[in-house]
């Protein structure tokens, strides 16, 4: 017997009038959903969480969702009285048939696909039965030990994962599971970042010089532009002044004085030079982008 396996609970209808969504327009385990489908996506996490067996519990569509599933070595259940069951009768018969394979399981409802790798480990470090928790609501997946009286009340573990809270089945659930997918996606996206900094006897010109001039651009004072990026109005002088005394030119024309204590703004030679600055690091990005694709693709 295995230490913790899953279930998939895939048996519903998941009929258009029960979802509250008609932007299904598929068997709901087979929608497309970041560059796979549904149920495949969560084998793939299951999986990623080295959780084996996977128990699908079939129903509606069976044949379908066999075909779909036939690689993905699973084992398939079957939910003969589906039509009739709720989900809890589901998971019931599920867990019945996973007490051959496992000692543990982790539940997942199909329509819920929406939970990270941090979450799983959470549940699986787990002694006891145990239900994750996001700002006091419970959600899925959830551990049941199989050997436990299921009226027990199980452990809650808080998270911090929103996902575990979503479905399919609700208004709008399809666009937020998908928003919350492109948002951990990126998360763990490996990419490479582009940091141009000129230098002559020292380091004078960076980002944040660039960024300070194109607020005082923008307001007319140096005050300003420093209170835009958080830093003092001195420290704001001392970037301009050692970028004017690297390059031998003035970066801002200064006007002393006056009711609103006087305005800077950019000299020509400033601007210009701003200017290519910010088309080198746009013609650096670019071709980083290019290297990054050829040296790193493989493990995206």
């Amino acid at each position: 017997m295995g230490s913790t396996g899953a279930l998939l609970i895939a048996s519903e209808n998941f009929r258009e009038e029960d979802l509250g969504n008609e932007e299904i327009p598929v068997f709901l385990p087979m929608y497309p959903l970041d560059g796979t489908t549904v149920i495949k996506r969560e084998i793939a996490m299951l999986r990623k969480a080295c959780i084996s067996p996977i128990i699908v519990l079939l129903g509606y569509q069976k044949e379908l969702l066999k075909n779909h599933l036939s690689h993905n070595r699973v084992i398939f259940v079957e939910d003969e009285k589906y039509r009739e069951h709720g989900f809890e009768e589901s998971l019931q018969r599920g867990l019945l048939e996973a007490r051959e394979w496992m000692e543990r399981v982790l539940v997942v409802p199909v329509e819920c696909p929406a939970f990270s790798m941090e979450t799983i480990e959470r549940l699986l470090a787990c002694k006891e039965s145990a239900v994750p928790v996001y700002q006091k609501e419970e959600g899925y997946p959830r551990l049941y030990h199989i050997s436990e009286d299921r009226e027990k009340k199980i452990e809650q573990v808080e998270v911090e994962d929103a996902g575990i809270l979503l479905s399919l089945r609700e208004k709008n659930g399809i666009q937020k599971i998908e928003e919350y997918v492109k948002a951990k996606r990126s998360e763990n996206e490996l990419r490479c970042t582009t940091r141009l900094t000129l230098t002559k006897g020292e380091n004078f010109f960076g980002p944040g010089v660039c960024q300070l001039l194109q607020y005082i651009d923008e307001t007319g004072s140096i005050q300003a532009a420093a209170e835009r990026m958080k830093m003092s109005y001195t420290k704001g002088w001392k970037m301009v002044n050692l970028a004017e005394k690297e390059m031998g030119f003035l970066f801002l024309n200064r006007c002393n004085g006056g009711k609103n204590g006087g305005s800077s703004t950019l000299t020509e030679e400033g601007r210009l030079f701003m200017e290519r600055y910010r088309a080198m690091v746009e013609d650096m990005e670019k071709m980083s982008r290019r290297f990054f694709d050829i040296y790193f693709q493989d493990f995206q």
